[in-house]
């Protein structure tokens, strides 16, 4: 049918066995629904057979009657088993997508995050994999029920006659036309649908992750009036879809009333001329429901299918997202580094047009402090990103200990890396669960010894449940100060050879700080490290200052051979600290 169909499929193969159990129940169960049509031909022929006795009549009716509730207590655990396999097939194949599009969301790049909301990453995850339930179980499942069935159903009636079972089949082709109509329209509709959900979703994380600036700037009725007016594009497409949906079942049902009328109007006149049988006529008028209802439903769930396929559309568009930071072929793990790190003639750009670092070259040999300064913008953070492969450079390249990071299992080599950012990214959950965040396997020993030497016990101390309290989401719960010093408690239970600090100490109090610097000194001891600090005084001790303007390398060397010359580090340290001072930063 489609790309989409026939990939989900895969997805649903290995549980072929359930879906095969799960379509016999459903023939079976409607086969017993055939048994009160032939049994009112029965009564009919049979019993008003002339010649027979009260007492046989009664015989042969009790056991039509046994026969009956024999079936229909039947239908109860048929019915059952077809829902529950139909169910269970569905939810699992949905669940391996789901499982395959989380995995797949991880691996690519942060070029691929920046350039979309959180919230329509989130609305395919989430809602389109929701739009989607259902395809297999009331989809797939149902429709090759029903086609089963159908198939079934039209041989007997050609078998009672052949003359009027072609007269009963003159609307199905109507109903394949119909399909045909309907169908491309369904799955237009319904992206559109798709659509606009994935952008109210991104509008409105967007904005609930920004209240207090939305509160402070008194914006609360402009972002109503724009939440409505989105939200009325989506009304316009959800009434789009609906109009759809209900020519389609105005059409069904005309067609469903039409059919028996044509039967009824030909059979009766075939039985009226002595051509067909009351019993051949009852049976064939009691079948008539089984084969325009099937029918029906196989209209239904070409709808329901169509509906699925567009959220699927939007759900294999992300996986068909090739990362662009991957292992390459052959890449080996980085074994017991000894953290010497080389920049080599690296450029990069996140797209041609705009190159952000050219030729940047400079090394940061096994246990020296790296202190990267420059105004905003210059491309100290983008420097750092390509450490860890959050990036790779369009020319030249990183080594650690002489080999390329490209050649590094991408695993081993952000192992081996620690990083303590300026916007500390915490969890929603417990202190404890934050800092073992750190490492895989680490022991609650681990786990303490971390936070005291980032100093997180004095604080935790204060706290009714200690290491058990719940932090809210991204720490909101917490200072800038207790945040940062988690992030470094989740560096030092990593216990990394190599280091990253971007601004970990800006933004904070001065007593915050103190704390805070305290615990990168020991952090730092023995480690390589690369600083990003705006706040120059922190990086008067590191044994190179690297310095960058407008992504290019201007200045290397320590921060007193750079404080003598008149050049750009000079000129940052004036902007701070003024011409009266600057003797006085010189060690």
């Amino acid at each position: 049918m489609t790309s989409s169909f026939w990939r989900f499929l895969d997805y649903a193969k290995p549980y072929w066995r359930i879906c095969a159990g799960s379509i016999s129940c459903g023939v079976f169960k409607f086969s017993l629904g055939l048994l009160l049509p032939l049994a009112l031909g029965f009564v009919i022929d049979y019993l008003a057979e002339p010649g027979l006795a009260s007492e046989q009549k009664l015989g042969r009716l009790w056991n039509l009657l046994a026969l009956l509730v024999f079936s229909f207590l039947l239908r109860a655990p048929i019915t059952y088993y077809r829902t529950y396999l139909a169910e269970l097939a569905g939810n699992r194949a949905i669940f391996d997508l789901r499982s395959d599009l989380y995995r797949h969301i991880q691996r690519l790049s942060l070029t691929y995050h920046s350039n979309r909301r959180t919230g329509s990453t989130i609305s395919r995850l989430i809602n389109d994999i929701n739009a989607a339930q259902g395809i297999l179980d009331r989809g797939i499942i149902t429709a090759a029920v029903d086609a089963l069935f159908l198939s079934g159903v039209i041989v007997f009636l050609f078998i009672i006659d052949w003359r009027l079972a072609s007269v009963s089949l003159v609307t199905l082709p109507l109903y394949a036309l119909l399909i045909a109509f309907i169908n491309p329209r369904m799955r237009r509709a319904a992206q559109a649908v798709q659509e606009e959900v994935s952008e109210m979703s991104g509008e409105v994380t967007e904005k609930i992750s920004g209240l207090p600036v939305v509160l402070a700037f008194v914006r609360e009725k402009s972002e109503q009036i724009r939440f409505f007016r989105r939200h009325r594009r989506y009304y316009s497409e959800v009434l789009g879809r609906v109009r759809i949906q209900s020519t389609q079942m105005a059409a069904t049902e005309f067609l469903t009333a039409v059919g028996p009328l044509v039967v009824i109007s030909y059979g009766g006149y075939r039985v009226i001329q002595g051509d067909l049988g009351l019993m051949h006529f009852v049976w064939f008028y009691g079948f008539i429901s089984h084969l325009y209802l099937p029918t029906r439903r196989l209209a239904d769930c070409s709808n329901i299918v169509q509906e699925r396929l567009a959220a699927m559309d939007r759900i294999f568009e992300v996986l068909d997202e090739t990362p662009d930071i991957k292992d390459e072929p052959g890449a080996k793990p980085l074994s017991h580094p000894q953290g010497h790190v080389e920049f080599r003639d690296l450029h990069f750009s996140y797209n041609p047009e705009q190159p952000v670092l050219r030729a940047i070259s400079f090394e940061a040999k096994p246990g020296e402090a790296i202190a990267i300064v420059g105004r905003s913008g210059a491309g100290k953070s983008t420097l750092v990103n390509l450490v860890p492969r959050f990036y790779d450079a369009t020319l030249g390249g990183v080594y650690i200990d002489g080999r390329n990071t490209r050649e590094i299992q991408l695993k081993s080599l952000r192992e081996k890396i620690g990083i303590v950012q300026q916007d500390t990214i915490l969890f929603s959950s417990s202190i404890r669960e934050n800092i073992l965040y750190g490492r895989r396997g680490a022991t609650e020993e681990d786990m303490l010894e971390a936070a005291r030497m980032a100093h997180v016990d004095e604080f935790v101390e204060g706290l009714p449940e200690g290491y058990d309290t719940l932090i809210g989401e991204r720490g909101v719960k917490l200072s800038g100060g207790q945040k940062q010093r988690l992030s470094i408690a989740r560096a030092f239970l990593r216990d990394p050879r190599i280091l990253i600090l971007d601004e970990a100490t800006s933004n904070l109090d001065s007593r915050a700080e103190n704390i805070i610097q305290e615990a990168l000194a020991e952090l730092m001891h023995g480690r390589t490290t690369l600083v990003i600090a705006h706040r120059l005084s922190t990086v008067i001790d590191c044994d190179q200052v690297i310095v960058l303007d407008d992504g290019q390398l201007v200045q290397q060397g320590t921060h007193d051979q750079l404080m003598q010359i008149d050049g750009a580090y000079r000129d940052l340290c004036k902007e701070q600290f003024g011409y009266v001072r600057l003797e006085g930063l010189a060690k």
